[in-house]
């Protein structure tokens, strides 16, 4: 029984600390620009405007069934949360050096506070991008909020999964990071369906993009708005398996790791 007590005060004192070092980003990023808090959540909103306006401006095939707004924010908002958590960890664990005199806080930790940081900001643009947009137009639409709930989750484990094992990896061999830069960041914004949907394209051409699990994040998201949005050859079960096989594999990875990750910095 006393065992038992002191796992779980151990438990909760790394959960603390890890809501502290997420207020601590937090804080970091509202402090960065002139706006604060709203700031942090600008740009992904301009991003947003600037990819509508275009879609416009080009006259490219509309979205009939799901509102062309919501629509964009849900590919914009999972796609920067998905690297803002899988690949800003490439930055190492430098920036935090400062905290890890502190031998209760590990390299992980600093990643779970940024992924906490991630999913609070681009979630809130896309609850109030969506509450705005039915405000606007007297309609309420969300078939499967549950289903969006377990997506939002899988793609939370997912790029932590990424970002603890890019951490790993660009720790050992630089030039990872720049592959990373300049090459894995324009295929995966390329094949997140960030600017189409999978069942406009031709069924020959699905395949080179539905090998990326995050597509199908974006797209059964789209779905859980209106059901009767197609999604062919997207999966929630390949979404599951590629976060848990992802997460599972990085934390083994960084456990054989972490020393060296402290010990280098």
């Amino acid at each position: 029984m006393i065992h038992l007590r002191t796992i779980l005060i151990n438990i909760l004192l790394q959960i603390r600390i890890v809501l502290a070092l997420q207020d601590r980003d937090l804080l970091e990023k509202s402090g960065k620009g002139v706006m604060g808090a709203f700031g942090v959540m600008l740009e992904p909103l301009i991003l947003i405007a600037t990819l509508l306006f275009f879609r416009l401006a080009l006259r490219l095939k509309g979205i009939d069934l799901v509102n062309p707004v919501i629509w964009m924010s849900i590919g914009v908002c999972l796609f920067k949360l998905f690297l803002d958590v899988g690949l800003k960890s490439l930055s190492g664990v430098k920036k935090s050096q400062d905290v890890f005199f502190y031998r209760r806080i590990r390299p992980l930790d600093t990643i779970l506070a940024s992924a906490m940081v991630a999913t609070r900001i681009y979630g809130t643009v896309l609850t109030l991008i969506i509450l705005l947009v039915w405000a606007f137009t007297w309609q309420v639409k969300f078939d499967n909020p549950g289903e969006a709930v377990v997506v939002v989750l899988f793609t939370v484990l997912l790029a932590l999964g990424v970002g603890v094992s890019a951490l790993v990896i660009g720790h050992r061999l630089p030039w990872f990071k720049l592959a990373v830069r300049f090459g894995l960041k324009r295929l995966l914004l390329w094949t997140s369906g960030v600017f189409y949907a999978v069942y406009l394209l031709p069924g020959p051409a699905r395949p080179f993009v539905t090998w990326n699990p995050l597509i199908h994040s974006v797209e059964l998201f789209r779905h859980s708005i209106n059901i009767a949005y197609p999604v062919p050859g997207i999966s929630l079960s390949y979404l599951s398996a590629c976060a848990l096989l992802t997460c599972g594999f990085s934390l083994l990875f960084y456990s054989l790791n972490e020393d060296l990750l402290i010990s280098d910095d």
